[in-house]
């Protein structure tokens, strides 16, 4: 049996993000099965993408393993490779930081966040970010893509309850898988060299 590629995402309750990674994942049939884990400081968002992460799974007939990790230690224990899309939610969970003091934080939250999770990471662990640009990922290299794009704040409300529909069965599901055949993230997967490499000075300084 062939052994698993095991990919942490961190911030896989991202609303902005994950909808168009499940649907690539789910699309994917690569030569090697996939682990997938998924880590994001607000459980209900956890459990939301866990459970569509699952259903586009077997819709899709994908055998990816899918393991819900409440604990970022459990999702990056072994990984192979990583998937970065911390938003601001899930950095301010995870820093404890009361939401009338996050409003005014923006990124650096995220920023402070990114370093602690990604703190004594293994040099040989492929790091792929789809951070918005604004966002500096705190690794000396690291890999990026320019995708998904970037969803309306209606979208951003309409999405989780579409989600909760398709879930349900009370809407199918394949057109929106269709929309990511051609993600850049399915190359990434095959040889990680097609995204672009960051060589970031300021964390060699």
């Amino acid at each position: 049996m062939k052994e698993h590629v095991k990919i942490a995402v961190l911030g896989a309750g991202s609303v902005r993000c994950m909808p168009p990674v499940i649907s690539a994942l789910a699309t994917y049939f690569g030569e090697r099965p996939l682990e997938i884990r998924l880590y994001d400081s607000d459980e209900e968002r956890l459990d939301l993408m866990d459970r569509f992460a699952r259903h586009c799974f077997h819709f899709n007939d994908a055998t990816h393993e899918v393991l819900y990790r409440p604990d970022p230690k459990e999702a990056l224990e072994g990984a192979d490779r990583i998937i970065l899309q911390v938003g601001r939610n899930c950095a301010r969970k995870y820093l404890r930081v009361p939401y009338a003091e996050a409003s005014n934080q923006g990124d650096k939250l995220v920023i402070r966040t990114l370093d602690a999770l990604l703190d004594d990471l293994p040099p040989e662990v492929d790091v792929l970010s789809l951070q918005r640009m604004s966002v500096k990922v705190p690794l000396a290299f690291y890999r990026r893509l320019d995708w998904p794009g970037e969803p309306t704040d209606e979208d951003l409300r309409w999405l989780p309850h579409q989600i909760l529909r398709w879930i349900k069965s009370e809407e199918q599901i394949y057109k929106f898988l269709e929309e990511q055949e051609e993600a850049p993230l399915k190359l990434w997967l095959n040889d990680p060299n097609s995204a672009e490499l960051v060589v970031n000075r300021l964390k060699e300084s």
